[in-house]
């Protein structure tokens, strides 16, 4: 299957979060089509993919969330050990909501090793601390279902740094057409031209993100700054051996432990700036050892406030939030909800070739 040269991930948001060759030859390759499907609107497009490639994809796109993953957690180790005085524990948290009209919220936490959070997915931990549960409704007991999960690094006590807590959460998505129908279609440049659409920008770009909670906005501040002036060899990288992506730089002598790309500031900005939910942060994009990461600092009253909405209709929406921009995205590109039907079945029906109305899929040995 040859590259599609009118095709360039390089700057590309799942690029920057994914660096995998057989990713991108199967993106490029539906880039190809897509091509062929725009510039011929009544064209019947045949689309030719191998047994063995799709499950290649398959497993590279699974293989690059858990690299991720250890990414996300190994950075957190080695800010825990920095900010939090090198003495804290991890919790496994899960919220949702319970069974029934009146839609109660849950938060189980759960003490947890380092074993345990690096022997899981961060969806998969969530889910197995809620299988130890069940819930009386209607005379029957009832399964919980996962809204949000993260994990918290506690420390024993008061931090001088004035840091009092760091989470980390992945917000990966488990299905995978709908990621690659965001690459194709370029979702990211789709949004900044939209107006309307431009609100939804955060649903593309923070799929790995860790928090420094602090104690109030002025130690947010100097915090933020601390981490923008951090120096690799002030930190004990321990956590980091092994990782791919390593920076070149973080070699030096004297290198920044961080490489800061964007930062915005949703904490001393203008009240018109201010995000209309309240929640307030400093939020910065990182590459770390090739990682792209996102980073925020909030303060300890805004985090509580965050965190009691969690399990509410604003965080429990969230994938019907994304899923109704994905919809609006359909309305101005129709192509991209053809895009991501295709991809859907082509995914969920395993390896067996099918037919829509405007394309045949093809899986050969």
């Amino acid at each position: 299957m040859d590259s599609y040269d009118g095709f360039h991930p390089a700057g590309s948001p799942l690029y920057m979060v994914m660096h995998d060759p057989v990713l991108h030859q199967f993106i490029s390759y539906l880039a190809e089509k897509k091509a062929e499907l725009e510039s011929n609107p009544g064209l019947h497009v045949r689309f030719e993919l191998s047994r063995a490639f799709m499950n290649r994809v398959r497993d590279s796109f699974k293989q690059q969330i858990l690299d991720g993953e250890r990414h996300l957690h190994a950075l957190c180790q080695v800010l825990a050990d920095t900010l939090l005085d090198g003495d804290y524990e991890l919790h496994s948290n899960v919220i949702g909501v319970l069974p029934g009209g009146e839609k109660r919220p849950f938060l189980i936490r759960e003490r947890i090793t380092r074993d345990i959070l690096l022997s899981h997915t961060d969806i998969d931990l969530g889910n197995l601390m809620l299988s130890n549960f069940r819930y009386m409704a209607g005379g029957a007991w009832t399964p919980l279902e996962l809204s949000a999960n993260f994990v918290e690094y506690l420390p024993a006590g008061r931090t001088s740094s004035g840091v009092n807590r760091i989470t980390s959460r992945v917000k990966a998505e488990e299905e995978l057409w709908n990621k690659v129908a965001d690459e194709i279609f370029d979702l990211d440049r789709v949004v900044a031209r939209d107006k309307h659409l431009r609100q939804y920008s955060k649903y593309i770009k923070d799929v790995f993100g860790l928090k420094l909670v602090c104690e109030d906005d002025a130690t947010c501040l100097l915090v933020h700054a601390l981490l923008e002036r951090l120096r690799a060899d002030d930190c004990d990288l321990s956590a980091a051996g092994g990782l791919a992506g390593r920076q070149e730089e973080a070699e030096e002598p004297g290198a920044r432990l961080l490489m800061f790309l964007e930062t915005k500031d949703y904490l001393t900005c203008d009240p018109s700036a201010m995000k209309k939910t309240g929640w307030k942060a400093l939020k910065s994009v990182v590459r770390w050892h090739g990682q792209l990461l996102e980073i925020q600092v909030q303060p300890l009253a805004n985090y509580y406030l965050e965190l009691d909405h969690m399990s509410g209709p604003s965080h429990r929406s969230f994938k019907l939030l994304r899923d109704n921009f994905r919809a609006e995205v359909a309305g101005v590109v129709p192509l991209y909800d053809f895009y991501r039907t295709l991809l859907r079945m082509l995914f969920q029906h395993g390896n067996d070739s099918f037919d829509s109305e405007r394309a045949s899929v093809i899986i050969t040995e």
